[in-house]
């Protein structure tokens, strides 16, 4: 790169704006028993969070965020996205439901709408690359007639893999080919109205796709061998990646346009290296940097950032990995996972969620006197799983180190509790009963459900099948028999 491209680059990153209001967190809601909002929003507050990103518009969270202080990331999902794109007056009555009202009617302080969720996803197939920036001009349309445009910006969340580097390092970056033209049309709209490119960014990801990966390279306190890119040097990649969109804005005559990062985390459970420990050791050294004010090598200032995720969600997809559903600093019932520090003036910990109510104190598991060669074992394992949530179970999870018996047991219990206890939810063939003595066993913790409003609700909407992980209870029920 000549002298002169250099400095124009470094003047531009000047122009970087500073978008930085205090930590955010994601709230997502995909559970089977989600904590009442009055009750999350609390969370929120109690925890020192400013800002707060949601992936709909729920007429009850938004309620409940009324006069919370909290600044507001309102999301569409992606399947709204073709009406939006195709109707200006289903754009401008989304906006009226979902932002004008709340804004002025219950105090919500609404700042950005986030446009569909990572659209451009390949195992989408292309389904929203036509969709996307249309919904975002109508979308923005709908706010300039209410008059909200400068109080409320639009963005949309997007994945890291819409831009690429060939040689992994920072400066080659750009946008991937196949959605580079889009890319550049959505950029170009989301800086003519002063909005953010945001972006999700997952390090943990790398190191699950690619078995390869240097671990140390994926927290902030590693000691993986350095990248080096025409004297910035990248100690993880995080930093990396960050400064990959950085140039590939650059490169397109974008080099001004502020930047949020909508997601960032690290799960504790569904894989070997999904976990408390890495999980702690990544969120607080991020966590650390944002109190430091610390930024990326190419942006050193403090950024905007949105934690993922706020709380565990049990019925999400898990085609990704069995690890979705763990991304929560804490559990589903509002229990810190570990001790987290913030950097607020709020507490040096993490606080629970006060006035949560429990079922009682009562588990099923596997009858002890039942045999393993009951013929109605691996059906049974496998319904309870199909309609539950075993991704506690496999290979270097929370559960990894149970025996035969005690496997059967929790997929029982997560079927028995996500039941809401019903005495039929514990009727596997003469190879269940109701114990009053906690079965949990070290790291493995046998839940007890918590009371909600929707809590009679459940047992009528059962879950797909969790495909791998019953094949994983199948081949290790047989593997010990």
């Amino acid at each position: 790169m000549g002298l002169l491209k250099v400095v124009a680059f470094s003047l531009s990153l000047l122009l970087f704006v500073a978008v930085v209001t205090g930590i955010g967190v994601n709230w997502g809601t995909q559970a089977s028993h989600p904590l009442p909002p009055s009750t999350v929003v609390r969370m929120l507050v109690d925890n020192g969070f400013q800002k707060v990103k949601l992936f709909d518009a729920d007429s009850s969270i938004l309620n409940a965020l009324s006069k919370s202080g909290l600044q507001v990331m309102v999301g569409i999902p992606n399947d709204m996205l073709s009406a939006l794109a195709n109707s200006v007056q289903a754009a401008e009555n989304w906006v009226a439901t979902n932002v004008s009202s709340h804004i002025s009617s219950n105090s919500v302080d609404i700042r950005y709408v986030a446009v569909g969720n990572e659209p451009f996803l390949e195992t989408y197939n292309g389904s929203y690359i036509g969709l996307t920036l249309p919904a975002l001009q109508n979308i923005q349309a709908a706010l300039i007639k209410a008059g909200l445009s400068t109080q409320v910006k639009v963005t949309v969340p997007l994945n890291a893999d819409v831009y690429q580097s060939s040689t992994n390092i920072p400066s080659d970056g750009d946008f991937r080919s196949n959605t580079k033209d889009t890319m550049l049309q959505i950029v170009e709209f989301l800086s003519n109205n002063g909005a953010p490119f945001t972006v999700n960014i997952y390090p943990f990801i790398s190191l699950y796709e690619q078995p390869s990966f240097p671990v140390e390279f994926a927290f902030f306190d590693g000691s993986s061998t350095p990248v080096n890119d025409g004297g910035k040097v990248y100690t993880n990649v995080f930093d990396a990646n960050h400064d990959t969109l950085v140039w590939a804005l650059q490169k397109n005559g974008y080099g001004n346009m502020s930047i949020i990062v909508g997601e960032i985390g690290w799960p504790t459970d569904g894989d070997k290296n999904a976990n408390l420990n890495y999980s702690q050791r990544f969120n607080q050294g991020f966590m650390s940097r944002i109190k430091d004010g610390k930024g990326t090598p190419l942006i050193p200032v403090a950024m905007d950032a949105y934690l993922f995720s706020l709380i565990d969600e049990d019925a999400k997809s898990i085609q990704p990995g069995n690890f979705e559903r763990h991304w929560g600093l804490f559990t589903f019932d509002g229990q810190p996972k570990y001790q987290l520090s913030l950097g607020t003036t709020h507490s040096n910990g993490l606080i629970a969620a006060k006035g949560v109510q429990y079922l009682s104190q009562k588990w099923c598991v596997m009858t002890p006197s039942a045999s393993l060669d009951d013929p109605q074992v691996v059906p049974s394992v496998s319904y309870a799983c199909a309609n539950a949530d075993c991704t506690s179970l496999g290979y270097g999870t929370s559960c990894g180190n149970l025996d035969a018996q005690q496997n059967i047991s929790y997929a029982f219990n997560d079927y028995y509790q996500l039941q809401n206890q019903l005495d039929t939810a514990c009727r596997f063939p003469n190879i269940s009963t109701v114990v009053t003595q906690n079965p949990s066993v070290g790291t493995c913790k046998f839940g007890i459900m918590i009371k909600t409003d929707s809590a009679s609700l459940q047992s009528a909407a059962p879950r797909k099948p969790a495909g791998l992980m019953l094949l994983l209870m199948s081949a290790f029920l047989y593997s010990i028999m």
